[in-house]
């Protein structure tokens, strides 16, 4: 519902959700409202990272992985997750990977969805070095006719 006051155009936001907020120490995750994240905590650190190098002219950060996961009903099972590596702006990433996976009309009411934002990466030191459920893990080789190939597993996959 928009109103006009002096040729200014306001706006009330009914059940506005809470801002993830950090300051580089211990921070809470805030940004939550009927079980769904805003924001996440990594977003803060990004921008943290992007401000640091912008006032000490360093080269900007890369742009972190993106990932959307969706996941159907009340077990909340695995429906789709894509996302990119690549550079991308979250919002046309948002935008793009929201759509990717082949959801029907029937499912969207059972639906529940999560973005990755992915950042603090470290090499494995062998191929039992990640826990399940807590750390995340991207494999990356060369197949036998020389093309690099990929594959990208989320903590909560």
């Amino acid at each position: 519902m928009a109103a006009s006051c002096c040729g200014v155009k306001k706006q009330k936001l009914n059940n506005a959700m809470p801002a993830v907020s950090c300051n580089g120490g211990p921070s809470h995750m805030n940004g939550l409202k009927n079980g769904y994240t805003v924001a996440s905590i990594h977003m803060c650190f990004y921008c943290f990272d992007v401000l640091h190098s912008h006032l000490h002219n360093y080269e900007p950060p890369r742009t972190p992985p993106l990932f959307v996961t969706w996941k159907l009903g009340r077990d909340k099972r695995l429906r789709g997750c894509i996302g990119t590596f690549s550079a991308t702006s979250l919002q046309s990433g948002l935008r793009e990977y929201a759509v990717t996976s082949p959801i029907t009309k029937e499912e969207f009411p059972r639906l529940h969805c999560s973005v990755s934002i992915l950042t603090h990466f470290e090499d494995g030191r062998d191929y039992m070095d990640w826990e399940v459920g807590v750390n995340g893990v991207r494999i990356e080789f060369v197949n036998e006719k020389g093309h690099k190939k990929t594959a990208t597993y989320l903590p909560e996959i």
